[in-house]
């Protein structure tokens, strides 16, 4: 209780002495009517007293409208995403006591592990090309290798995508293709291989074969694969949910969608699969828009291909995975269907609540 009041107090403190960083964030609805920096002051007082905390996508939820009252937004939305993160943790690395559960948090969390799982099961993923580790070459071609040499991998015909063991946020991801003994980098012409060879040697490193999207996600962006995440809980009794999904597109010229690094995150309709009508961007990439900031695509309306399929195989794949809570999908659509890239045991709410709305109902499944 003590450290609980003490960690008010602390947040508190730190709202007095960043006011301006708290208030002056511009709005994503810059049409609609807003309220004063002090509505907004008490209202984050309000979320320190009541949460523990303030709220840091308080604009991103659009809290700033006038028409967003206390009353509203602590009945619609879970307030703040640190502590439910907190939750999610707890609940997908923890025993459930009624039906002996251990976790199963890993099999997600571990690439190569996820790879494998899914092969084993017949669900779609890109080939894992190579697996480095410690330096050394340890999976190659559906062999394992003792110490073999990263530069091995140079000497294979490959158009593939790299990216760290325990990458996040598109984090040291590259596109890798070797064609004839040239080798291309985020597909630039290298003549060197050194730096190259550095890289995949200082941490550990996933090279699979690269996913061709739909010609339908292709539209979003042209040089980025565009994924869809699902979301998904397994109740008590086994019963798989999925109530939240929307798309990822990175911006044209990159290779990763991440919103971390500038892209565009838009819901999706979970009845028809096509796209709600806003994109939601990161601070200090942008707010809101109704459609690509490059390419010009309208989002409203625009339809997912195999969304259906893609929510189903989510479903399926979460119910052999009976030992976690919760996961965030990230799906790739190809010409041929969905294909998994990842499972995410620590899923962010920010996203799903600033272009969905509140998750307030799903919170009862964390209790």
């Amino acid at each position: 209780m003590v450290l609980n009041e003490f960690h008010k107090l602390k947040a508190g403190a730190k709202l007095l002495l960043n006011a301006k960083a708290f208030l002056n964030q511009d709005s994503y609805y810059p049409e609609e009517p807003h309220k004063s920096k002090w509505e907004i002051f008490c209202d984050q007082m309000s979320f320190v007293w009541k949460y523990g905390d303030t709220e840091k996508f308080y604009f991103a939820y659009g809290f700033d409208r006038k028409n967003m009252t206390r009353k509203k937004i602590c009945n619609d939305y879970i307030i703040n995403e640190a502590a439910f993160l907190k939750k999610i943790d707890f609940h997908n690395n923890h025993i459930n006591k009624k039906q002996g559960r251990f976790s199963g948090r890993c099999i997600v969390s571990d690439k190569f592990y996820f790879y494998l799982f899914l092969k084993s099961l017949g669900f779609p993923t890109p080939c894992i090309l190579f697996y480095t580790r410690k330096g050394s070459l340890l999976y190659y071609d559906d062999q394992s290798y003792n110490n073999g040499l990263i530069k091995d991998i140079l000497t294979k015909d490959m158009d593939a995508f790299a990216k760290p063991y325990g990458g996040q946020l598109g984090n040291g991801a590259f596109t890798l293709k070797v064609n004839d003994s040239k080798v291309f980098v985020n597909d630039e012409l290298i003549s060197q291989t050194d730096k190259l060879l550095q890289t995949l040697a200082s941490t550990d490193y996933i090279i699979q074969e690269r996913v061709i999207q739909h010609p339908q996600m292709n539209k979003l962006c042209s040089t980025s694969l565009n994924t869809i995440r699902v979301q998904t809980i397994i109740t008590e009794d086994e019963n798989v949910i999925a109530f939240r999904a929307g798309v990822r597109m990175g911006r044209e010229g990159s290779h990763v969608d991440n919103w971390a690094k500038g892209g565009v995150f838009v819901g999706i309709d979970m009845d028809t699969g096509k796209l709600l009508k806003t994109g939601f961007i990161k601070p200090p990439y942008g707010t809101t828009v109704t459609q690509h900031p490059d390419n010009g695509l309208v989002f409203e309306g625009f339809e997912i291909p195999f969304f259906n399929e893609a929510v189903k195989m989510a479903k399926a794949l979460h119910s052999k995975l009976y030992r976690i809570h919760s996961v965030g999908w990230d799906i790739a659509i190809t010409p041929d269907g969905p294909v998994f890239i990842e499972g995410n045991s620590l899923w962010e709410i920010s996203l799903l609540q600033a272009s969905m709305g509140g998750l307030k109902s799903i919170e009862k499944y964390f209790d």
